[in-house]
């Protein structure tokens, strides 16, 4: 486990990050301290060539700010079936262990706030997105609070956000979906929080208008996508096939995502 939270961070993205953190601290007090989560899958194929086999993933990324710098978002990935149309909740609830722990082990605290914002909902997906993925992030809260030391007067309060899905590196409008806490008093507080998420960035001679976490979390889940085939022949000429699940030609991809990250030669 220390060697994958290592592996993870040392994925830092550079300069510059965004204003989310200063803003929070403008809003809620110099001393507030606000866990920033951006996450997105990039669905794979579904071919039909092998009935029951599925081996070409859907990539689950997540980007957080879990570094002794709090304007500074590192990233984890993760595959999955892409016959699953949203992110699997036992996923969710494991990384968001590992984001609480990375925030407390860097900063020495735990996050007053937790805003999570979730990109690239399709139509008709938003009520899934909210009984399924958000609800596995607050039962992983609530999990890691009553598990650690420490922490019987901390009390987040959280926020969740929704971007619908659009055409690939095309400015994001997110709405705020879940605000029982109270974390933004009016739609304009979240609003203003988004904006100083967002920065232009440049690609060849185009020039985008992205909310910066959900840029990283959108380019790393489908460049995945796009590679894991590559990947997948690459291991099998160096004589180091994939691991498949027991008597099957399904593909492990929990066991390969881990693997991955603890080894990623």
């Amino acid at each position: 486990m220390l060697a994958l939270a290592e592996r993870r961070r040392r994925r830092m993205f550079p300069e510059p990050r965004n204003g989310a953190h200063q803003y929070m601290q403008n809003l809620r007090g110099a001393n507030t301290n606000t866990l920033f989560i951006a996450y997105t899958v990039c669905h794979g194929i579904v071919g039909q060539e092998t009935p029951g086999v599925y081996n070409n993933p859907s990539t689950v990324v997540f980007t957080f700010n879990g570094t002794r710098r709090p304007e500074h978002f590192i990233e984890y990935f993760h595959f999955q079936k892409a016959t699953i149309q949203h992110i699997d909740p036992a996923l969710i609830r494991r990384v968001t262990q590992w984001m609480l722990e990375d925030f407390r082990a860097n900063r020495g605290i735990f996050p007053d706030f937790i805003v999570v914002l979730r990109d690239h909902v399709r139509e008709g997906m938003h009520d899934t997105v909210e009984d399924l993925e958000f609800k596995a992030f607050k039962e992983s809260i609530t999990a890691y609070k009553e598990a650690t030391e420490d922490t019987a007067n901390w009390v987040p309060r959280l926020a969740f956000g929704l971007a619908p899905w659009r055409q690939e590196h095309t400015e994001p409008l997110v709405y705020l979906f879940q605000n029982d806490d109270n974390v933004f008093v009016t739609n304009d507080e979240f609003q203003q929080l988004i904006v100083s998420m967002f920065i232009t960035i440049r690609i060849n001679t185009t020039r985008y208008s992205v909310m910066e976490p959900l840029w990283a979390a959108e380019n790393t889940a489908t460049l995945w996508t796009k590679l894991f085939p590559s990947y997948a022949t690459f291991t099998a000429a160096r004589n180091r096939p994939l691991p498949r699940i027991a008597n099957s030609e399904q593909y492990d991809f929990d066991t390969i995502s881990l693997q991955f990250h603890l080894d990623p030669e």
